[in-house]
């Protein structure tokens, strides 16, 4: 058996790798570690990591097909916070950007919200709980509750932010 330790990065194909950057930069927070212009990818980062998500172009925008959903390949790609506040506050980062919230589902073990990026990649924002493997040793039934997520004070702190919101 191979000893693996970990999941090292994704490799994913967009359709404009300029304007991905900046979804990835701008809205996840990664860093541009290392760009290629012989191939045309750049390399991204989170904190403390040497690459995390690497943006291809696909070779022809138009007519390169998207993901059947449902079909065949990697459904979503998974990106985890240390806490139920920063979960939070990444639902709220990612409505003020105007990213469509697919999802915001407790599934018992984890909280995890769901969107697409700009190709309609799916992916998922998550805080798993400290007792996350007990409960899947205990079986957690995939009890799914819509995740609730009350309104946050506005960055400038001059009142409250959106009203509560449901997801």
């Amino acid at each position: 058996m191979i000893r693996l330790d970990g999941i090292g990065h994704v490799l994913l194909r967009v359709g404009d790798v300029e304007r991905s950057r900046a979804f990835y930069s701008t809205i996840l927070g990664l860093k541009v570690v290392e760009e290629d212009p012989e191939h045309g990818g750049v390399f991204m980062a989170l904190a403390g990591h040497g690459h995390t998500v690497d943006l291809f172009p696909v070779q022809n925008p138009e007519t390169a097909q998207r993901q059947t959903p449902g079909g065949v390949g990697v459904h979503h790609v998974a990106f985890q916070v240390a806490s139920d506040e920063a979960l939070k506050d990444a639902y709220f980062t990612l409505q003020e950007h105007g990213v469509t919230v697919v999802r915001a589902v407790d599934h018992v073990s984890q909280k995890s919200i769901y969107f697409h990026d700009p190709d309609g990649n799916y992916l998922e924002i998550y805080y798993e709980l400290p007792n996350a493997p007990d409960l899947f040793r205990e079986g957690r039934h995939d009890r799914d509750q819509p995740l609730v997520f009350e309104g946050r004070v506005s960055p400038s702190g001059s009142g409250p932010g959106p009203s509560p919101s449901r997801a």
